[in-house]
């Protein structure tokens, strides 16, 4: 990392502007401007002064470090734990601490994660309601807030959790909610915090909602999880293996009360492979029989505080003839050719 980082990194964290840090030093704003962006360099003879009103070493202000690698982190990491568990005060940990920091100012994700080592600390061993625990507090956030500012979306997203976390916990739910920004659209993270944020304002059909479509979401993803290792299971031809899994998405669609219609597609792909003609036959029936009901989980009060757009007639009524065409042309289902089921269902006549 470069000065000019350094600088910045500090000068935000003590809520100093380009024009605040340049009017205490003496210089002017367009020389802050160009040490940040690397255009300059401050003059030697500034390089005290600097530190000074930053509240950093000048070895820390010419901290020239790469970033750590993970291993190394941890190693840190663990140093500080054992800092907190030693017996020894909050105040020489947390001290410990910030001189890790200092070494390392542009490691945003050393800064991140020791910064949730010294916040869980802190709850863990009471310490509230003091000049000193607000000192503490101002300065984890801002390292969190430094955190926020990486290049890695682990890092924002993490530093983004915990600032959230840090707000509501302290009832200051407004100022929570602007770090749901930082999570993407899809993040079950997101909707849990805003299911919470929903609960505590006392509007419990928006938080059921998002609990809903988190469920919902959960659900799709664990039927293509599960029904991806159902595949390979299969082409592996572990049928032990295929058989256990299918077991669970079928329990998986029952206990998201997804309709019969899923259930019978769970079981119907291992049946075929096990060349199973009875059961094969069996939940294409059944698949047939609930085919107009494709979307039956809309009528479970599991997601009763959410809106899904109905199907239209038209898909409702070719819904069955696109499976029977499937069924008709799937190679799977070649053993099937002689069934008289089989030939019933896919309305195959001599």
């Amino acid at each position: 990392m470069q000065i000019g980082e350094v600088i910045r990194i500090y000068r935000k964290q003590k809520a100093l502007t380009q024009e605040e840090m340049a009017k205490r030093l003496g210089v002017t704003a367009p020389a802050v401007n160009k040490w940040e962006s690397g255009a300059s360099l401050p003059d030697v003879l500034m390089l005290a002064p600097i530190a000074r009103l930053l509240d950093i070493t000048p070895d820390t202000l010419l901290s020239f470090e790469e970033e750590l690698t993970q291993e190394e982190i941890n190693e840190i990491v663990r140093e500080v734990d054992e800092m907190f568990r030693s017996g020894k005060s909050y105040q020489e940990a947390f001290q410990f601490v910030k001189k890790k920091i200092g070494q390392y100012p542009n490691s945003e994700r050393l800064i991140g994660q020791l910064a949730m080592a010294a916040d869980g600390w802190r709850i863990l061993q009471g310490i509230k309601d003091t000049e000193q625990a607000e000192e503490y507090d101002k300065t984890i956030r801002g390292w969190y807030e430094t955190a926020l500012k990486s290049n890695d979306e682990e890092v924002r997203e993490r530093a983004a959790d915990s600032l959230f976390s840090y707000y509501y916990r302290n009832g200051d739910y407004d100022q929570a909610e602007k770090y749901l920004d930082h999570f993407s659209r899809k993040d079950p993270v997101k909707k849990l915090h805003k299911a919470m944020l929903y609960r505590y304002r006392k509007q419990p059909q928006e938080a059921y909602r998002e609990y809903e479509e988190l469920m919902f979401q959960c659900h799709n993803v664990l039927q293509i999880v599960l029904g991806g290792i159902q595949t390979w299971a299969i082409e592996d031809k572990d049928m032990e293996k295929a058989e256990s899994i299918t077991e669970k998405l079928v329990g998986l669609e029952q206990l998201f009360e997804m309709g019969d219609y899923y259930v019978s597609a769970a079981g119907l792909d291992l049946a075929l492979a096990k060349k199973d003609a009875q059961r094969a036959v069996e939940y294409m029936r059944r698949l047939l029989d609930s085919a107009e009901e494709l979307d039956a989980y809309t009528a479970s009060s599991l997601y009763e505080h959410m809106e899904f757009k109905p199907l239209s007639p038209e898909f409702r009524e070719h819904l069955g003839t696109t499976i029977r065409k499937a069924f008709r042309e799937r190679e799977e289902c070649a053993f099937l050719r002689e069934d008289e089921g089989w030939r019933a269902l896919v309305e195959i006549h001599n």
